[in-house]
Parts: structure tokens; C-alpha cells; sequence
């Protein structure tokens, strides 16, 4: 997968944490299950009871341990009930883990719009755990590394490794398998295409 071959990701935005005492983070317990509110293009969808992945359909609920995938310029989004709104991107990956809180993004780009005041949740991806609750951010995943860029609220970003950054609205920080790579840079959802291109083995922002 040619995880720039998309363009522009569109939206306001971002990031992975894990905050062990961030306010808002969902309780241990509480079942997360979605809904399919549209899709454009080809997804699937796997259930922890089904045998394979089918065609995602409108409606089609996610329960628990259950799997959503997006094909090559497809678009889907899904509502986890009583949290709020995520969008999928293209060659995206989206996974409600069985017997947890958490939603785990495995791969692509997902946009996610919480709303305030409802129960929060953790969304893990390979380099970062974030806990969200009443904020709007988005999670790119390429090899060897995760972009979060936020746009509305703050939050607590902690790497793999166990180092722990705030991250600002209008701020980005990039995450690799080591740790958080540099500073914070400035975020604008109007302008920042979250554009990468492999230079030597390494992704680096496109100019």
C-alpha cells in the first residue's frame, strides 16, 4: 500500500495517547460497538462470531472483537454509539478489541469527532495509546510511524517507549517505534495534507 498515493487528508485532527490519569477515559467494562452510517467504495466487515469477512452494508453493527476494513479508494464512516464519529480512510484497518474499552487502528488513516460529554474511549495504534473524550483528531499510520495532528482540545500522548506529551490543539507530533520524533510542529487543518514521502527507508513530510 502506497500510503500517499491518496492525497490530502481533509479535517480537523489528532493524535494517540495514553493518559493513565486523564479525565474522561472510559471505564473498564463498558461494551463499544459501532454502526455503519455509509460507505463509498468496498468495505468488509468480520464479527467476532463470523467465520469471514462480507460486503459492509449501511446499518451493519460492529460489535465487540469485530473487524472493519476499507478497500483502495474507499471511504466509510462509522458512529461507535454513544461516543461519536469516526471516518475511514482508504486501506484502513479498524478493530473493536474482544473484552475491552479500546478501538485498535492496525493500519491507514482514520478521522475521529468525539463528542463531549459522553463516555470517552482508547484508541491504540502500533507506536501510541490515546485516550479521547470530547475532541476532534485524526491517526495516520505509515511504516514505521504515526502522525497525530490536533485540532479542537488537548491531549496526553504517550510513545511505546513510555514518554508522555501534551499535545496542544494546532499542534502535530510524529511517533516512531523508538519514540516521539522531534518537536511538536504548527497544525493547520486547512493546509497540513499530512503528505509523506520515503526518502532512504525514512518518511518525511513532503514539501
Amino acid at each position: 500500500m502506497n500510503p500517499v498515493k491518496h492525497g490530502v487528508v481533509p479535517l480537523a485532527l489528532i493524535v494517540l495517547v495514553f493518559a493513565v490519569a486523564f479525565v474522561g477515559c472510559s471505564k473498564d467494562g463498558i461494551d463499544v460497538t459501532a454502526k455503519v452510517l455509509s460507505v463509498d467504495g468496498t468495505a468488509e466487515i468480520k464479527n467476532a462470531s463470523a467465520q469471514s469477512f462480507v460486503s459492509a452494508k449501511v446499518n451493519d453493527t460492529l460489535d465487540m472483537g469485530g473487524v472493519f476494513k476499507t478497500g483502495e479508494a474507499s471511504l466509510a464512516s462509522l458512529e461507535i454509539i454513544n461516543r461519536g464519529i469516526v471516518e475511514i480512510k482508504p486501506d484502513s484497518i479498524f478493530e473493536l478489541e474482544a473484552g475491552k474499552d479500546s478501538i485498535f487502528q492496525k493500519a491507514g488513516v482514520a478521522i475521529y469527532k468525539i463528542d463531549k460529554n459522553k463516555e470517552g474511549f482508547k484508541v491504540k495504534a502500533p507506536h501510541a495509546v490515546t485516550c479521547v473524550l470530547g475532541t476532534r483528531f485524526v491517526v495516520r499510520i505509515l511504516d514505521g510511524m504515526t502522525v497525530v495532528g490536533v485540532e479542537e482540545g488537548r491531549v496526553s500522548v504517550t510513545a511505546n517507549n513510555g514518554e508522555i506529551r501534551e499535545i496542544a490543539a494546532g499542534k502535530k507530533i510524529t511517533i516512531e517505534n523508538s519514540g516521539f520524533r522531534g518537536a511538536e510542529e504548527e497544525f493547520d487543518v486547512n493546509t497540513d495534507s499530512f503528505n509523506y514521502l520515503q526518502i532512504d527507508g525514512k518518511w518525511v513530510p513532503k514539501e
